[in-house]
């Protein structure tokens, strides 16, 4: 497993704990329930399918892009890293979330021990595209567009338990035709991973501060060269971009849960003076704080 780093490790809240599955609908600006959004980056231990229900999208994961039609859906493992990088402005898809545990029947099972654990722990399995051209695929999208149907309503008898089932049949779907990885990268994907998780984590617990790339890199003990490729890699931003988003985004929050002042905002979020905040603010967001905080109210 690899090391929990706060900031991007995501906890998926359940209604019930007894039956660890949810799912989340996104749009650019807004998600329910609350979670990791649009331009968020992010991995949990739950496994994730994507569906683009309006619009195309553009997701990263463990640094690779790939685009997403609107009907498609896409596979992401439990643990990898992940974000979604592009979208409409009306673009919407939703996000089933679930626990490995509803694909072992129970703990310690030969299912678990044969078929969940291995392609999950040892990232054997690939990121896969849902397209409807594709025979087994089309299956697997009509089984997630049921699922979506049975929670949203949530009127079926053991509607739980029908969600379980269609969960198991996708999962053996995708053992049965999926192209199962090597081994041998699983080391390096790791190391990876845990390098942007420190840095990433050194510009969220700093962004009020003032950072050089110098001081960025120095957190994972890189080059800044090998910080900035990293940096864009797994975010498609530079250090610095990728600071300035980190600071818009935590100002949009204060902007909206707080009455504070637009200097006293612009002065806890790390940046210089006003006029700098503002420019910066609707580069990103296409408002000025005050109309952007007068449009959500």
């Amino acid at each position: 497993m690899m090391v929990k780093k706060a900031d991007l490790y995501e906890k998926n809240k359940y209604e019930n704990t007894s039956f660890p599955f949810e799912i989340y609908y996104v749009k650019k600006y807004s998600m329910t329930p609350l979670g990791r959004g649009f331009d968020n980056l992010h991995w949990h231990e739950e496994i994730q399918y994507t569906v683009a229900i309006q619009g195309d999208l553009t997701i990263q994961i463990n640094g690779q892009s790939y685009l997403l039609k609107e009907g498609e859906a896409i596979f992401i493992n439990s643990q990898y890293l992940h974000i979604t990088k592009q979208m409409n402005e009306t673009g919407r898809y939703f996000s089933i979330n679930f626990s490995t545990k509803l694909l072992s029947f129970f703990l310690g099972s030969l299912m678990e021990q044969e078929y969940v654990v291995p392609y999950v722990n040892d990232y054997l399995l690939p990121v896969i595209i849902f397209e409807p051209e594709v025979a087994w695929k089309e299956q697997v999208l009509k089984k997630l567009f049921e699922i979506e149907a049975i929670y949203s309503s949530k009127t079926d008898f053991a509607w739980q338990y029908k969600i379980s089932s269609l969960l198991c049949q996708i999962w053996y779907l995708i053992l049965s035709n999926a192209e199962v990885k090597q081994k041998a990268n699983i080391n390096l994907l790791k190391k990876k991973q845990e390098r942007i998780q420190l840095l990433v984590d050194y510009v969220k617990n700093h962004f009020t501060e003032e950072l050089s790339i110098e001081d960025i890199a120095e957190a994972a003990h890189i080059s800044v060269s090998e910080c900035n490729r990293c940096f864009k890699q797994y975010t498609d931003y530079s250090p610095y971009e990728y600071l300035i988003q980190y600071r818009i985004s935590e100002a949009s929050a204060l902007l909206l849960q707080s009455d504070q002042t637009i200097d006293n905002i612009a002065i806890k979020t790390g940046f210089n003076d006003t006029s700098s905040f503002i420019r910066a603010f609707k580069k990103r967001i296409g408002l000025t704080p005050l109309k952007y905080r007068k449009s959500h109210s």
